[in-house]
């Protein structure tokens, strides 16, 4: 006769093996608190030291619309300059020149370096090419991530700017040229009115002599203020191309670098996470303390 086995009961089972897991983890909750803090502390100190390297920097440059001399005709065009300023900040001969002067190896500047042109908005709202650039520098410190940009912001300025350079140097010499005529006709005419004075206040000449020194005086006179006339609007032709070198031509640096902290995690989230891993880890060395306990006291 074959006797029914009773099922177990396997939720009773259950509850028994969860009451026991409670228990062990009550009796070593030192354990559990001391896997917490030690996770925490852990998670912290990770975060905090990688959190020391993630800056960027970025350097927005203006790159200049030379023109042609006398002529509102571009000498390049901006997809042109864009393209060689990408290439030039990454070259291995400005890498390496920044980061002497920034004082790191060049290894560490050696593929952090990122030039974006910043597009133009025309009134179809479609982004267009524009003699604007960031330059950006990444995952350094902040210092030297920001000292990095503004570097390389200074070179591509120096690189884009030696045509323009040269021709603002002509034009303030010739800036300087008209000023020293213009000087130079202003005195002449003061000493032809003084002159005009002295030869007219002589008592000795007859009428008809101080009428032909007058006529003669005054040709001069006219002749020197038509001269002094057109030097005046030369000028202000000339420090108005001027201006327009300095202002529009020549390449500056609009926005200099100032170190950001990189999206990442903050040192609350490495926290947590290391204090979740600790406690998890607490959890199952309290489980597993009593076992190995009795394990040990088997052995010997």
């Amino acid at each position: 006769m074959t006797v029914a086995r009773p099922v177990p009961e396997l939720d009773a089972e259950q509850e028994i093996d969860f009451g026991r897991y409670w228990r062990a983890i009550a009796a070593r909750w030192w354990v559990v608190v001391g896997g917490l803090v030690i996770g925490l502390i852990l998670g912290y100190a990770v975060t905090v030291g990688t959190r020391s390297a993630s800056y960027d920097a970025t350097a927005e440059v203006y790159l200049g619309q030379p023109l042609a001399p006398g002529s509102a005709t571009e000498i390049t065009n901006a997809p042109t300059i864009l393209g060689l300023v990408s290439n030039f900040v990454k070259s291995e001969s400005t890498v390496r020149r920044v980061a002497a002067h920034v004082g790191i190896r060049p290894a560490r500047l050696r593929g952090k370096i990122d030039a974006k042109p910043i597009p133009g908005v025309t009134g179809a709202k479609v982004g267009t090419p524009a003699p604007l650039v960031d330059i950006t520098v990444t995952g350094l410190s902040a210092h030297n991530a920001a000292a990095a940009a503004n570097e390389l912001a200074r070179e591509v300025v120096e690189e884009t700017s030696s045509y323009t350079k040269q021709k603002i140097q002509t034009i303030k010499a010739n800036v300087a040229f008209r000023k020293d005529q213009l000087e130079s006709v202003n005195e002449r005419i003061a000493r032809t009115l003084k002159q005009q004075q002295q030869v007219l206040g002589q008592a000795n000449l007859d009428p008809a002599e101080k009428l032909i020194a007058s006529v003669n005086f005054n040709n001069l006179l006219t002749f020197l203020d038509s001269r002094r006339s057109g030097l005046e609007s030369s000028l202000i032709d000339v420090n108005t191309s001027l201006a327009l070198a300095n202002q529009i031509e020549a390449a500056r640096i609009v926005s200099p670098a100032v170190a950001t902290k990189s999206s990442g995690g903050s040192a609350r989230v490495g926290a947590a996470v290391g204090g979740l891993i600790g406690l998890i880890l607490g959890i199952i060395a309290a489980l597993a303390w009593e076992p190995i306990v009795r394990r040990r006291r088997t052995v010997s």
